[in-house]
């Protein structure tokens, strides 16, 4: 909009001037970027409207330098050439652009005036014009380095913030939120490959005598060790989360209850073969589980409902065991 506006009023003063040629040169570089305006209005895409912009403002601002302008002024629009281009095509991009225009530009205004033609400038006038154009573009280039920089900077730091918002800062594992982000997605795909996915709700036996016997630095060290374990052993596909305290979620897609029970039986086979040594303390830990299926469009709440009760009914029959025990025929 600007360079529609400046370019088409400074046309219309160049036709009133009697300057037909220079005033049409800019009415019509006023028109083109009145297109740009107006695809970058329907398509809500910058990317045709900013080269459109950007090539248009190189082409002009060369051929005002070839032509002169108004009393020789033309060269003065070269400043605008820097920022537009870096502004509209990043770093890399915008200097590559410019090196080929300033070496258009060093072609017209030093080669011998027989071999181009156009306007006649003094050799000091011509060498602080490029030296100023030179510097225009390292200082524009600066400026956008540094907001790249910091763009990225701050991409990087959401990100960042947005990993410890989803992830249990004792275990390293997802937390709850990170969990239900994870089932989401995992219930959309499950929608539409029509394959199974369970889950696995696991709750720590006896824990609180952990804490009051051994303290509670003990009891983090045991619930570090047990998400190490737990993570050897399952797939990458596979998500755990810390779902709270001393419970553990495991999110298993493309798997079936039964196909979770029997991963819940390995679990169960490899903490009964080690003890959990923080420093030089030895600790036998059991788990009790709950296995559920989810079918569907299901909603979460039910499932974790059904994990939970299946978890209980494990704890009732004496812990160390997951629920429910018709799995285990069928596994």
């Amino acid at each position: 909009m600007v360079g529609m506006t400046i370019t088409g009023s400074l046309g219309v003063l160049a036709l009133f001037s009697a300057d037909y040629p220079l005033g049409l040169l800019l009415i019509a570089a006023s028109l083109v970027y009145l297109v740009a305006y107006r695809i970058h209005k329907l398509t809500k895409d910058s990317t045709l409207s900013a080269a459109i912009i950007v090539y248009s403002l190189h082409a002009l601002t060369v051929s005002l330098v070839y032509s002169g302008g108004v009393e020789n002024t033309g060269p003065l629009w070269l400043f605008l050439v820097p920022p537009v281009s870096l502004f509209l095509h990043g770093l890399k991009r915008g200097l590559i652009e410019i090196s080929i225009s300033l070496s258009i530009l060093c072609l017209i205004l030093f080669l011998p005036p027989d071999v181009f033609g156009g306007a006649n400038y003094e050799t000091a006038f011509k060498l602080r014009l490029i030296i100023a154009f030179i510097t225009v573009t390292f200082l524009a280039a600066c400026y956008e380095y540094s907001i790249e920089q910091s763009y990225k900077d701050t991409l990087q730091a959401s990100e960042q913030f947005e990993q410890l918002a989803r992830t249990d800062q004792l275990t390293k594992l997802c937390n709850r939120r990170g969990a239900l982000t994870v089932i989401e997605q995992e219930q959309r795909r499950m929608s539409r490959n029509k394959q199974a996915m369970s889950i696995i709700l696991c709750d720590v036996d006896h824990f609180k005598k952990v804490n009051d016997q051994y303290g509670h630095n003990t009891g983090d060290a045991v619930l570090i060790s047990l998400a190490e374990t737990f993570t050897q052993l399952i797939r990458k596909q596979d998500t755990i989360a810390r779902w709270g305290g001393e419970e553990f979620l495991f999110v298993l897609p493309e798997t079936s209850a039964e196909n979770a029970y029997i991963l819940s039986q390995k679990i169960h086979q490899v903490l009964q073969d080690q003890l959990i040594d923080v420093e030089g303390i030895k600790i036998a830990v059991t788990v009790s589980m709950g296995v559920t299926e989810m079918h569907g469009n299901q909603a979460f709440d039910e499932i974790i409902n059904q994990a939970d009760k299946h978890l209980y009914e494990a704890k009732r029959a004496g812990r160390n065991q997951t629920m429910p025990k018709t799995l285990s025929t069928e596994g």
